[in-house]
């Protein structure tokens, strides 16, 4: 009887541990090997062992939030498009899951709209670099200026050394005309060339380069005390511009030597008018540095070429030699050696 009594009370013993409570964990049940040799548990105490219960893993969602940022910079997948981790199922059922039939794949979010998903702390700890790296071709340029169309017709200052002025008016308007003294020309465009300063250079390259230009009309402005000015007409604006730049690089020439030489076989009216001379004439221009240098170069040659036929006029700071045709032109290898810059 007495055994008959006990195995009732264990049996409703036994009933009760496998009907607990949920959320209760049991006890651990006891082990029921008596050697510890042959106990799978390894237990300090035979007979008093314990299953290993399950252990419980928390998610950081900290790090995760900050490591799936972090992937949509560097442009690998983020922790979302690994494989799935075993969550708890509070979660589980808090996450809405769409149809499969509705479901598209998400594309990768690219560098340009990586901005949008981060926070404004981490923000904050990127480079400006990175920050402003959000174009779609990654670059971080200043916006392009478009410059301004320029006007044609805007006069232009050409490129001119020293103390010469050059100019070019592409159109001559007509509250203008009266300044370039033109009223009564027909012509659209203009060009002038000035200089503080008179040499006999001006006038040289004046007619040498002008003559036989009949679409050029100039007017020319020279005094030995005054100032240099020469004004260019045409209906033709580039043919001024090329004119304009032959007669500035006549007159720039051998500016770096002290001693400069013009010769001329047949002057024309406009040489004749400065210099003097008569129709069958030819002449020369000696100037240096002074008046007196001129005169002391032009003596010193006509002294070792006495033979020459020329013979020598002083105007204010340069020499005038003058002669026959023939005896100039024999006489124009010599005289350009002075003007030698290692003279």
């Amino acid at each position: 009887m007495s055994s008959f009594m006990k195995d009732v009370v264990s049996e409703v013993l036994q009933r009760n541990r496998t009907s607990a409570p949920a959320g209760v964990a049991p006890p651990a049940p006891s082990c029921a090997v008596s050697s510890r040799e042959n106990c799978p548990h390894t237990c300090a105490q035979p007979g008093k062992c314990s299953k290993p219960g399950l252990t419980l893993q928390r998610t950081n969602y900290q790090k995760e939030q900050a490591a799936r940022r972090l992937a949509v910079l560097s442009g690998h997948p983020s922790p979302a498009q690994a494989p799935a981790v075993r969550q708890p199922d509070s979660l589980a059922a808090a996450r809405v899951v769409q149809p499969a039939a509705h479901a598209a794949p998400s594309p990768t979010p690219s560098r340009a709209t990586a901005g949008q998903y981060l926070s404004p702390l981490l923000l904050r700890t990127l480079s400006p670099l990175e920050q402003k790296d959000n174009s779609p071709r990654g670059n971080s340029s200043l916006p392009q200026v478009t410059p301004e169309p320029q006007d044609p017709h805007i006069p232009v200052r050409l490129p001119a050394a020293g103390g010469l002025e050059v100019w070019l008016f592409h159109r001559i308007r007509d509250d203008l005309r009266p300044l370039f003294g033109s009223s009564g020309r027909n012509y659209s465009s203009a060009g002038v060339i000035s200089e503080a300063s008179c040499h006999p250079g001006q006038l040289f390259a004046a007619e040498e380069l002008l003559s036989g230009e009949p679409e050029l009309e100039s007017d020319i402005s020279w005094s030995v005390d005054g100032s240099f000015e020469l004004k260019l007409f045409s209906k033709d604006h580039h043919k001024v511009a090329a004119k304009l730049k032959e007669l500035t690089e006549y007159m720039q020439a051998g500016t770096a030597s002290s001693v400069r030489v013009w010769i001329s076989l047949q002057p024309g009216r406009l040489l004749r008018r400065y210099f003097g001379g008569g129709q069958q004439e030819a002449i020369a221009v000696i100037a240096g540095t002074s008046r007196w240098n001129s005169i002391g170069i032009a003596e010193q040659w006509l002294q070792r070429h006495p033979s020459c036929g020329l013979y020598i006029r002083t105007e204010h700071s340069y020499c005038i030699l003058s002669g026959t045709a023939g005896q100039m032109a024999a006489a124009a290898p010599g005289l350009t050696l002075l003007a030698a810059p290692d003279r």
